[in-house]
Parts: C-alpha cells; structure tokens; sequence
C-alpha cells in the first residue's frame, strides 16, 4: 500500500492587525485580533462535539495536540 502524505489545505498567519486564514484559489479570511479570540472561544466551546465528528468520519482516530 503506498504511503500517503499529508498535504496542507490552508495557511493561518498571525499579522499585526489579527489573523489570516488562507489556502487554495481563494481570498484569505481575515480576522481582527478581536474576531479571532471570539473564534477561538467558539471553537473552544464546540471542541468535544468537534473531536466526536471527526472521529465519526474518519478511519483512524484523529489525535493532534501541541
């Protein structure tokens, strides 16, 4: 079985004035430095729910800690 690699889909910069989401064709998201810390929260609050969805839809169990 070949070996797969991982390709990155998007880029997050973090600029002076907040924080770029960009990758592909399309133009960056750009959030003031207030929208991304609310993000942040949200995504925070929604992390369980997040982690069951991907495991849900993926074979093997997605484990990504920094």
């Amino acid at each position: 079985m070949p070996e797969k690699t991982m390709r990155e889909k998007f880029v997050i910069r973090i600029t002076g004035d907040g924080v770029e989401v960009g990758g592909g064709k399309r133009r960056p998201l750009i959030f003031s430095a207030s929208e991304a810390l609310m993000l942040l929260d949200i995504l925070r609050e929604e992390e369980e729910n997040l982690r069951r969805i991907a495991d849900a839809a993926s074979p093997m169990p997605v484990c990504i800690r920094f």
